[in-house]
């Protein structure tokens, strides 16, 4: 492979994983700004969603539009069974009771998924719409495979989605209120209660549809979501834990990372330069490229 074209897959690969990765950090960043708690089970909805996926398109062979629904419903189904299970948790003053119970959530769903899907890893064959003739460019210089392409667009579209959401509608303003200062909220009528609620269930659908993008790149097995959820969390700490927009941005660094490291180092110290990054940057920007200072009243 030439040097220009093995740079452009790498450069392609690395901004559609760091994407994904920014989805999932999208997801974390939502949770924590509105309960100041961490979902441990983030990474494993996206597996479920992978696997859902999978199970649609391989199996039932479903169309690309009927499996995105599927994939919704089990994450609403999904969200609203957590919000059910842990109600009493979801205040701001039980972020250790959530955090707690999501490590539980973690383990129901990998059982869930080893129970339906084995504990074996599988390939999903890549569905029509991921496959088809690359992008050239440069007169055949640079290719770049569509899969790439179509993960990328499919992550910034929902980003999209819902950066509108929290800036236009009214459960988003309460989401960033609540984020805010959630004791003031309360005061004023807001119901926090649902507005957690709602926020752990979006984190579950950010991360369903993350897996339903991820699928058709990467081998499905049970415990993927441990590592997935680690390179969101990375992402998140690289932007800033409070920023939505740094999520992205430390998905993409972290993915653009991964892939130079896998191409030009060695794929087994892939997940390594993860933690390297993470280190890096508290060292150096300990709130993280966007996150934003506390300030103390006097």
């Amino acid at each position: 492979m030439e040097i220009k074209n093995m740079i452009s897959v790498l450069v392609a690969s690395g901004v559609a994983n760091g994407l994904l990765y920014g989805l999932i950090a999208l997801g974390v960043v939502v949770l924590s700004k509105a309960a100041n708690a961490v979902n441990f089970a983030q990474g494993d909805v996206v597996a479920l969603g992978g696997f859902v996926a999978f199970t649609t398109l391989k199996i039932f062979g479903f169309g690309i539009l009927a499996t995105i629904g599927v994939v919704l419903l089990v994450a609403l189904l999904v969200g609203c069974l957590v919000y059910v299970a842990l109600k009493r948790l979801l205040k701001p003053e039980h972020a250790n009771g959530l955090l707690i119970g999501s490590i539980g959530l973690s383990f129901l769903i990998k059982g869930v998924i080893r129970l339906i899907w084995g504990g074996q890893g599988d390939y999903l064959a890549t569905p029509p719409m991921f496959s088809g003739a690359p992008l050239i460019l440069m007169g055949g210089k640079v290719v770049i495979p569509l899969q790439y392409l179509v993960m990328t667009a499919g992550a910034i579209v929902i980003l999209v989605v819902f950066s509108l959401f929290f800036r236009f509608s009214r459960l988003g303003l309460f989401m960033r209120s609540v984020a805010d200062n959630a004791r003031a909220a309360m005061i004023v009528g807001i119901p926090t209660s649902f507005v957690l609620c709602s926020a752990v269930v979006l984190s579950i659908v950010i991360a369903a549809i993350a897996g339903f993008l991820l699928a058709p790149a990467t081998l499905l097995y049970p415990d993927m979501g441990f590592s997935l959820f680690l390179k969101g969390f990375a992402a998140a700490i690289v932007g800033g834990i409070s920023s939505l927009p740094g999520a992205i941005v430390g998905g993409v660094l972290l993915g653009l990372v991964e892939s130079i490291v896998s191409g030009y180092v060695s794929s087994r110290a892939q997940d390594l330069s993860a933690f390297v990054l993470i280190f890096s940057m508290l060292l150096f920007f300990p709130r993280g490229l966007f996150g934003e200072k506390k300030r103390r009243a006097v």
